[in-house]
């Protein structure tokens, strides 16, 4: 496998986090074709990582949140979320940060996660993840053992698609990665997501993974990142967690018809 340094994925997201901070609650957001919220901060970013990336590794493919697109049928290719909870960052929320994912052959292999406001950086070069230097793995209790002080980590528009039966409590934190990470850590107990894109996946997936933690759909299959290597929305409900987790978790969660 190819060889990545993480002290220069790490510079460019603190680079990145400096952008984004010196915009932060001044940013206004303009909106996409598909409605989604963007800001001279995601626009910045994306350039400034596909710039570092083009030089570093110039045989490699990108695709980004903002356009990007870039020989996204290599053997590598880089996903970019450059400011992965847009609408949390323009709204002065702390939970956002810079999601770098690198793909190979369509399956997340190397991740990583940066939180300006919290410096934390969570991190994967397919094997362990990381939050900074510490080890970090899923929560992998069985169901008996759950009560109300786990959560669980939802997107904000979950009281509109889904119905809910679960003993602890729920969260919306306005970061697919960011959910991710903190089912990493063993910090939320499980994550849904009801819309994602590789963008979106690509780096918090492979820290996920590297933690211990799976992703599925709600009817159970096993969530394949290469069917949106072409920047295309899953819109299908999705899971994660550890394995006996997210097969608990099916059995209390339905999409509202």
């Amino acid at each position: 496998m190819i060889d990545i340094n993480i002290e220069e994925l790490c510079a460019w997201a603190r680079e990145s986090g400096d952008i984004a901070l010196r915009l932060f609650n001044r940013a206004r957001a303009q909106r996409k074709a598909d409605n989604s919220p963007v800001t001279e901060a995601d626009v910045a970013i994306e350039r400034f990582l596909v710039e570092r990336i083009t030089a570093r590794y110039p045989d490699h493919g990108i695709i980004g949140e903002e356009q990007t697109r870039c020989d996204i049928t290599k053997e590598y290719v880089w996903a970019l979320d450059p400011i992965d909870g847009t609408a949390s960052f323009v709204a002065g929320l702390p939970v956002w940060g810079i999601s770098i994912g690198l793909l190979h052959r369509g399956i997340p292999y190397a991740g990583l996660f940066y939180m300006p406001l919290t410096d934390d950086c969570y991190w994967t070069i397919g094997g362990r993840a990381f939050l900074g230097n510490q080890p970090m793995c899923v929560d992998a209790r069985s169901e008996q053992e759950w009560d109300s002080e786990d959560w669980l980590a939802i997107p904000s528009d979950a009281h509109r698609r889904l119905e809910i039966d679960f003993i602890g409590k729920t969260r919306s934190l306005g970061s697919v990665a960011a959910a991710l990470c903190y089912v990493a850590r063993g910090s939320a107990l499980g994550a849904v997501l009801t819309y994602a894109t590789i963008w979106d996946l690509a780096g918090g997936m492979a820290i996920l993974s590297a933690a211990g933690g799976v992703g599925i759909t709600l009817a159970g299959q096993l969530l394949d990142p290469t069917t949106l290597i072409d920047g295309q929305a899953l819109r299908e409900p999705l899971l994660f967690g550890a394995p006996g987790v997210v097969d608990s978790l099916r059995c209390r969660i339905q999409a509202r018809h």
